[in-house]
């Protein structure tokens, strides 16, 4: 029942990007699957996973979106390295060794990047040491 819970705030987080919905509950969803100790915190700012550190976060951005059409969300994973691919907007090294590349979550959850769950699961065990 607190897995609903948690998903439906979640999910009202979103509420200004409808549009962002479907991939925001698919992504949601399958890390819970893969990962179900994964607990999801919704803030005010964001969406995080974390198992128990924060390794992942899902934010609805503004208007603007340097160089690209405005997503409806960006998945922010932190990795002890910068991402190369064309979802990335920007990479930050936010502290030595550690990444926070910003990706675009696609509206359609079939377009979802082959590599996502690999780097997510990078993301889980470099920030929680878990495999």
């Amino acid at each position: 029942m607190m897995e609903l819970e948690t998903l439906r705030l979640a999910e009202a987080f979103f509420a200004r990007k409808p549009e962002a919905l479907p991939s925001v509950r698919a992504f949601l969803l399958e890390a819970l699957e893969r990962w179900p100790e994964t607990e999801i915190v919704t803030q005010k700012s964001q969406v995080g996973l974390r198992d128990p550190r924060p390794f992942c976060a899902l934010t609805a951005p503004g208007k603007h979106v340097k160089g690209r059409a405005v997503p409806g969300a960006l998945l922010s994973l932190f990795l002890p390295r910068p991402l190369e691919t064309e979802a990335l907007i920007l990479a930050v090294e936010a502290y030595p060794g550690r990444f926070t590349n910003h990706l675009i979550l696609p509206a359609d959850p079939a377009d979802f990047p082959a590599e996502l769950w690999s780097w997510t699961g990078e993301a889980r065990r470099f920030r929680c040491g878990k495999g």
